[in-house]
């Protein structure tokens, strides 16, 4: 610690002041400054953590850890130990190291001293789980001395511990001191949560991350299936690329928790660290579709959908880079176009709820808190923000949260298309039936009796019932319309047309306008017999209405009918069917008029 206490709060002052706008130009232009670039390191030996029967289950290393950026690469373990080794630490501060992404090796060391017989093994950890390299050097007052080597581009075995981050055991249970040095290379972020914990801590922290994050991983499972499942009944392409969404970012959660390189691939070091990148890429792909179908982003907001397709495009070259690039070129982009395209999401979710669409809304929900979750994780990696506690579990928050509300949005746009799709069949009945309906008379037209009429032959020679067929026509109607005029004809063309139909009984029987005066009736699984009482029926109906027409015969409104039916061994189609009633209908006039034929 400097001596001159006055020059280190100036230091610290202003630090503090100078790293507000070094943020804001991070974000704003993508640049992935490590941590030690704008720290004003104060070269001194971190002080010593003295530990009793009293201490913490739990300690964090931060003042008491000092640091060396090896630019070359080339030192060893005794070189930096060496007793005339010329290296110069550097203090870290109270912050959590972090040196963001910086490739070159970094060698980090404490001093840890047990001032009574402690109750209790002591573990390092670093609660982390993707630093490349990670090499672990102690030696205790006694002369021991010992040393661990992993990271995530070794196989899992190599860890001396099972556990999701690095877990390192320490000789701390009798009195005494030890030296810990630290080596960590890594071509992504390098965040070093480095804490000092006892092994009840350890087990227990363990099983309770366990059991949360077997049940927020299940959920997110759940949600992966019930989306899948939605799709394959309604085929909806919003439901597959949300679907993939999901599942993309479950299995980023997965592997940056560490469960993935433990449980999944432990011999794939290499895969795990490419498919990161792979899984973000994937994930803002489809983020992208699906934003485009929800929110409708071509029709409403060109310019911005065709800046949110070049993402999609830019997400799609990213996927296939790690197999080509180095994957420190390419994480400092993963880390920060996720917010930027996000941020265009929002901003069109925005101005569309201002115009109360209610997808957008929901959509606009459920990205704050993804939005709030990505930001910190990426000021985390960057090295802007300390607890790695914190800023996974605000992405873990924010990405669940996230498929919740999306996904009771999509049930509501379902909904929404349920509900507009009732009212389209709605209007499209009635406008079918109107297209069927003749509008004069209130009864079917002449293109609805020829569809029902072929459909019951169909039926009747299926099912080997008879069909009977009338024809009607008003009697003398020419002259009613010459001496009442048009309108009063209009007029006994509905009178009779309602009285027919007052006259069947069955929902199965049907009568439609024929054309001009003429009408026409279809009796399904009706003989010959049944139709001839029906038609004596109408004829005496109509003849009863006593409508006055003083140019007939019998001075009031009356009508002809033809009877045909299929009982008849000559019938061999529909067309012949009515035929022989038109053939009939023409005797029955011919005969004299308000009578019937068969």
């Amino acid at each position: 610690m400097p001596k001159d206490s006055e020059t280190f709060e100036r230091i610290k002052t202003s630090r503090t002041r100078n790293r507000l706008p070094l943020v804001l130009w991070t974000v704003l232009l993508s640049l992935a400054l490590p941590y030690s670039y704008f720290a004003d390191p104060v070269p001194d030996q971190g002080p010593v953590l003295r530990l009793d029967s009293h201490s913490a289950g739990k300690i964090p290393l931060r003042e008491e850890i000092s640091y060396f950026k090896d630019t070359e690469g080339n030192l060893t373990w005794e070189d930096i130990s060496a007793a005339d080794s010329e290296v110069e630490f550097k203090k870290n501060t109270d912050r959590m190291p972090n040196f963001g992404y910086d490739s070159s090796p970094y060698w980090l060391k404490f001093s840890v001293e047990a001032e009574e017989s402690l109750s209790e093994e002591r573990f390092l950890t670093l609660e982390y789980p993707h630093i490349d390299y990670v090499d672990v050097y102690w030696k205790d007052s006694k002369g021991r001395e010992g040393e661990f080597h992993t990271g995530d581009m070794l196989p899992f075995k190599e860890r001396p511990i099972a556990e999701r981050y690095f877990v390192f055991p320490l000789t701390l249970e009798d009195k005494g001191k030890i030296e810990v040095f630290i080596r960590v290379k890594s071509e992504g972020s390098l965040t070093l949560p480095l804490h000092l914990v006892t092994k009840s801590h350890l087990e227990h922290s363990s099983r309770i991350s366990l059991l949360i994050d077997g049940i927020y991983f299940g959920a997110l499972g759940v949600m992966v299936f019930y989306n899948f499942f939605l799709f394959l009944g309604i085929r909806e392409k919003t439901y597959i690329y949300y679907v993939i969404l999901i599942f993309a970012a479950t299995y980023f959660l997965i592997m940056s928790s560490g469960y993935g390189f433990w449980f999944l691939v432990p011999n794939s070091p290499k895969f795990v660290n490419s498919s990161f990148i792979m899984a973000t890429c994937i994930a803002m792909i489809f983020l992208g579709l699906f934003a485009e179908e929800y929110l409708q982003t071509r029709n409403t907001y060109p310019i911005l959908h065709i800046f949110i397709r070049g993402l999609t495009i830019i997400w799609s070259i990213l996927t296939v880079l790690p197999l080509f690039v180095a994957l420190k070129y390419l994480l400092p982009f993963t880390a920060i176009l996720p917010i930027l395209e996000i941020l265009v999401l929002m901003i069109i979710s925005l101005v569309q709820s201002l115009r109360k669409d209610r997808k957008a809304r929901i959509f606009l929900s459920a990205w704050m808190f993804s939005l709030i979750g990505v930001f910190i994780f990426s000021l985390n990696r960057l090295g802007l923000f300390d607890s790695e506690e914190i800023a996974s579990g605000t992405l873990k928050i924010g990405v669940l949260s996230n498929v919740i509300l999306l996904s009771l949005g999509l049930v509501d746009r379902i909904n929404t298309f349920q509900k507009e799709k009732e009212e389209y069949k709605e209007r499209a009945d009635k406008l079918f039936e109107l297209s069927l309906m003749d509008p004069l008379t209130g009864v079917a037209n002449r293109r609805f009796f020829d569809q029902e009429l072929e459909r019951e032959w169909n039926r009747s020679v299926r099912t080997e019932r008879p069909l009977s067929v009338l024809m009607i026509d008003v009697d003398f109607f020419k002259a009613y319309n010459d001496t009442y005029g048009h309108l009063k004809g209009d007029q006994v063309l509905f009178q009779v047309a309602q009285s027919l139909k007052e006259c069947l009984n069955r929902s199965s029987d049907m009568i439609a306008r024929f054309g001009g005066e003429e009408f026409s009736v279809i009796l399904p699984d009706t003989p010959v017999e049944g139709a001839i009482v029906v038609a004596l029926n109408m004829l005496q109906t109509v003849e009863d209405m006593g409508i006055p027409h003083s140019e007939s015969t019998f001075t009031r409104v009356t009508v002809s009918i033809g009877v045909s039916s299929n009982t008849d061994r000559d019938i061999h189609s529909y067309q012949e069917l009515l035929g022989l009633a038109d053939k009939n209908l023409y005797d029955s006039k011919a005969f004299g008029r308000n009578h019937i034929r068969h």
